[in-house]
């Protein structure tokens, strides 16, 4: 299945790196494609055409603990209203115009994962503690499933 991970967010803005910090991480430790993006504009459809598979990683703000880690589907993406992120399109757009425009080329799966933040308002290019924490077992999880594939 030829798949590709995707990270979002912006490198400067601290916890809006840790889509960019887990896709560094599994870049240098397993060989699967992948993508650095700071926005939910149409470059992701760029980056995800052509794929069986896309595992999107983002910040995310839901209102629970800083550091929460999300895998949703992108059933869940087109369903809730609580999703947000921190970009200026959201993602669930993006992926939708996505299959109207692209159906044969769309990814057939698609999975967010997600950390919920605490500051991307402050410049920094470190992620808060309890959003570091939560980098290196997001690493373990696309890696259990990129191995099981």
């Amino acid at each position: 299945m030829k798949t590709i991970v995707v990270g979002i967010g912006n490198p400067i803005l601290r916890d809006d790196s840790v889509g960019i910090k887990i896709v560094e991480m599994i870049s240098k430790e397993i060989d699967v494609d992948t993508a650095i993006l700071t926005a939910t504009n149409f470059d992701v459809l760029d980056k995800i055409l052509g794929y069986d598979r896309a595992i999107i990683v983002d910040a995310i703000r839901m209102g629970n603990e800083p550091g929460t880690i999300y895998e949703l589907t992108i059933e869940d993406i087109f369903l809730t209203y609580s999703y947000t992120n921190t970009h200026n399109l959201t993602l669930a757009t993006t992926l939708k115009l996505g299959y109207v425009i692209f159906p044969e080329k769309m990814p057939k799966e698609i999975k967010l994962i997600a950390v919920e933040v605490e500051d991307v308002e402050s410049f920094g290019e470190e992620c808060t503690p309890k959003v570091k924490e939560a980098i290196p077992k997001v690493v373990e999880m696309i890696k259990r499933d990129l191995l099981k594939n």
